[in-house]
């Protein structure tokens, strides 16, 4: 009750408004009345999704780079060499399977360049230090350009949060529409301790309206998509 008005005293002139002589106990929901707005990937191929990933990433302040797995080391090592620093890769297979660690090290000019590993007392320590952080994303979304980056022990989530820059891999293949989409994928009964969706640079405009990068996380942000 608010006041001295019931739900049904406010929900009535609602009602009549509506034709109805009483306020209904339920209201059944004709699904064929309402249906499901059109959502601007319908009916992109993977060519298209991937097209409008790399569009609005470029929207996003993302630097995309689209190229074939093997010319993956050198794109990596292309923005490695442009500023060297510290480097922190994911453990993940992916990644491992692309060989990027030669290139990498060379491209760093000396700095360090480490693999993630859940055992090592310094894993968290390297990651804060390092400049770069590459990681090999698990889904593209393109209506929104965000990397969908799971937690694991091969990657943990200071690999992609605590470096100034994130270099996140994406295979083209893995590239769905929507969040939805995506998430229909995920199985329920197998979460990792978090997943990260990650739409460009960290930044926030909460004090007074003025956008500032990198407060939260990456202050750069490339995306290499593997187009084979």
């Amino acid at each position: 009750m608010i006041g001295n008005k019931t739900l049904e005293d406010l929900l009535k002139p609602i009602s009549e408004s509506l034709g109805r002589a009483e306020v209904p106990s339920q209201v059944n929901r004709d699904k064929d009345a309402y249906p499901l707005p059109r959502r601007v990937t319908d009916g992109m191929d993977a060519a298209a999704l991937t097209d409008l990933f790399a569009s609005e990433a470029g929207k996003i302040r993302v630097t995309v780079h689209r190229c074939a797995a093997g010319e993956a080391p050198q794109v990596v090592a292309g923005i490695v060499a442009e500023e060297p620093g510290d480097v922190v890769l994911a453990g993940d297979d992916r990644l491992a399977a692309l060989d990027l660690v030669p290139a990498v090290t060379q491209a760093a000019a000396g700095n360090a360049v480490t693999v993630w590993n859940p055992n090592d007392a310094n894993a968290v320590a390297s990651a804060e230090k390092a400049r770069y952080g590459v990681t090999f994303a698990a889904a593209g979304i393109a209506e929104t350009a965000t990397v969908v980056q799971p937690a694991s022990t091969l990657c943990g989530r200071s690999v992609s949060l605590l470096p100034l820059t994130h270099i996140a891999v994406v295979d083209a293949a893995d590239i769905v529409g929507t969040m939805a989409d995506y998430l229909r994928t995920v199985d329920k009964d197998a979460l990792p301790s978090q997943i990260c969706f990650i739409s460009g640079p960290s930044a926030t405009a909460d004090i007074e309206l003025v956008r500032v990068e990198g407060v939260h996380g990456p202050m750069y942000v490339h995306y290499v998509i593997l187009e084979n």
